[in-house]
């Protein structure tokens, strides 16, 4: 990450996924995360994601996924990231509850990075990497 920092600290966003497997969120089927140095990219990941994991739901859920995925919300996240207030997304996806979050924090720089460009670096935002899995397994 290279943005703000202060000597030894970095200013970032920490973000997570948890997906549960009923909509009583009392057993988790898995978790991600992902790192960036930007509000915009924080939402943008989350958005990603949500957008990913609506493409395989009926066309009725897929439509109520992405209604909440208004302009609106997602600047009204944005501007909270950026003024250090975390946010988040919960939604019922099938059989399934996901919930996302995104909060400022900040890291200790412990090394410059140098070297190659890592592929997840290429500005292409695709939300958290890991694929979207049914709770009993079947995709």
């Amino acid at each position: 990450m290279t943005t703000a920092s202060d000597g030894l600290v970095v200013h970032g966003f920490w973000c997570e996924r948890y997906v549960y497997r009923s909509h009583e969120a009392d057993s988790v089927a898995s978790w991600a995360s992902v790192v960036t140095d930007s509000p915009v990219f924080a939402v943008l990941h989350i958005v990603a994601d949500a957008e990913e994991m609506a493409a395989g739901l009926p066309e009725a859920e897929q439509q109520r996924v992405i209604g909440t995925l208004d302009a609106t919300e997602r600047a009204d996240a944005m501007v909270a990231l950026h003024l250090g207030v975390p946010c988040g997304l919960a939604l019922s996806c099938g059989a399934t509850w996901v919930e996302w979050t995104a909060q400022p924090v900040r890291f200790l720089r412990l090394a410059v990075r140098s070297g190659p460009t890592c592929a997840g670096r290429s500005g292409r935002r695709d939300g958290f990497g890991a694929p979207m899995v049914a709770a009993d397994g079947d995709g």
